[in-house]
Order: structure tokens, then sequence, then C-alpha cells
């Protein structure tokens, strides 16, 4: 069986987009220069509607409207179809699907996975952020979907959009976590906050993950300017010239911040220890606390 995905998952807010922009760079520029948003077309949401459009009788979005649940029936049977049909050698896809069983059915497994890469972010951050993005009129309400193992997105018209199950921080992680743990050598987990500190460094890393399951030689330069296009204030540049078609209806900007540590003085005090008492283990093997 061909098993030509490779994954780029995450929770949402926690640094999907910078991981897809320095992919985009590398693999989908001649230089590794970032002019525009136009490269990442190439690591498109698996949930879009038009993912799907090869498997036979597949319901509409109304469908899927009244009954969300149900797109787990049709995970695996499409990445069958996807492997089976590209020409590629990998495709990439974007995710915040939990890689979870539901109904009997996992979300992928090793047969279908080239690998995958999941980037991870302190919770507290990802509560600041989900909070502008979403719209949660606050704190306290971001804090209770990031809580959530009923968190399941919804379909949408504009764009065409399917469910993911997202679920809670903690079980989003740790889907993948043990998806990585009984296959270390085709997952790495990297976080948020080490690509921001040391992007020389932790990027260097994940490219290099990539060519062993790529089998390429690394071009230093182009990984150089890969890593000098996706800096955050050179992003936020972008979108403020050219726009940026992710960006929620809710929100003014998609590159809000990109802030390590902002939760300090912006997240109140229940919250904050409200979240570590969910999380603590987690939050404890992450160093983030």
């Amino acid at each position: 069986m061909k098993n030509n995905i490779i994954w780029i998952a995450s929770y949402p807010k926690s640094g999907n987009t910078m991981i897809r922009s320095f992919l985009a760079a590398y693999f989908f520029t001649k230089d590794g220069v970032l002019n525009d948003f136009l490269p990442l077309k190439n690591i498109a949401n698996y949930n879009a509607f038009k993912n799907y459009r090869y498997i036979k009788k597949f319901p509409d979005l109304n469908f899927f409207k009244k009954n969300p649940s149900l797109i787990s029936e049709y995970w695996q049977i499409n990445q069958k179809i996807i492997n089976n049909k590209t020409d590629k050698e990998v495709v990439f896809f974007k995710t915040h699907n939990a890689r979870i069983k539901y109904n009997s059915k996992y979300f992928t497994n090793q047969n279908l996975t080239r690998c995958f890469i999941y980037i991870v972010r302190d919770p507290r951050s990802v509560v600041l952020s989900s909070k502008i993005h979403y719209g949660f009129k606050n704190n306290d309400e971001a804090v209770k979907v990031l809580l959530s193992d009923k968190w399941l997105s919804y379909a949408s018209e504009k764009p065409k959009l399917l469910p993911e199950f997202i679920l809670s921080w903690k079980t989003n992680f740790l889907s993948w976590q043990n998806f990585y743990a009984k296959n270390k050598n085709n997952g790495i987990i990297i976080r948020f906050e080490d690509l921001v500190i040391d992007p020389e460094k932790f990027f260097t890393i994940l490219i290099k993950f990539l060519a062993n399951h790529l089998n390429f030689s690394i071009n230093k330069n182009k990984l150089s300017n890969s890593i000098k296009s996706i800096y955050f204030d050179r992003l936020k540049s972008m979108e403020n010239k050219i726009g940026f078609v992710e960006k929620s209806k809710k929100s003014n900007h998609f590159f809000r911040k990109g802030q390590l540590n902002e939760w300090e003085n912006s997240l109140e005090d229940e919250l904050k220890r409200k979240i570590i008492i969910n999380f603590k283990k987690e939050m404890t093997y992450l160093k983030y606390i």
C-alpha cells in the first residue's frame, strides 16, 4: 500500500501555519524566499470538501452539518484513494483532527501516513489566540473549549470545509503523541516556543527529519532563506499588504502578535490554575511548568 501523506498536525492556534509557511518556502519556491502566500496552497486543509471528491456517492455538506461525526466513516477511505491517485512522491496536508479512533475507525494509520509533524503550544497561549480567532466572548469561554472533549468543528460553506474532531488540547496532543510512541521513526513533535526562540536549530531538526523520509539533500542556502521568510514580522507585514485567506471573519488579523508568554499578564489567575489542574501531566512533560 502506498503511503504518500505527510501530516502537519496541531491543535488550532498552535503554530501550524508557521510550519506550513516554512515548508512552502523550502519545497515550493525556487530559492526559499516566500514573497506571498500562494505556495501555501500546496499544503491544503485535509478537511476541505474538494479533497473528498473522488469518493463515489459522497454526501453533501448539508449531510455533515446534521451528522458531523459521520465524517469518520470516510477518513481512511479517502486517504487510500489519495495515496493511490497521486503522482507526487508525497502529499502534504494540514489537520487539526485528533488522531483518534471513532466508531472503530482511526483518523489515519501508519500504512497511509509517510510521516507526521505535530506542533504543540502552551495551552495558556492558545487560549488568548483562539479567543480572538474564533470570537469567543471572553477568556473563560475559550478555556471551556480548550478543556472540552466534545469540540467538533462544523461543516462550513465558505470555505467548503468538513467537520474535524478537534477535542481538547490534552486529547489532541495525546492522540498524536500515542501515534508517535508507536511509530517514533515516522513522527516528530515540536514545541512552538522552540521554533520562536531558536528557529535555526529547530527548523534544521525539522528539515533533517523530512530529508530522512523523502531522501533529499538539504540545500543550506534555501534552508536559511526559508527560515528568514517565516519570521513573524515578515508574515504579518505580508498579511497587511496582501491579506491572508485563512483569517477569521471574527478577527482583524491572522498573524496577531506571535509573542511568548503573553498569558502571564493577560489571563486571569483562576483560569491559569484551571488549565494547570487539567493539563498538569502533559504540561510538565512538555516543560511548560
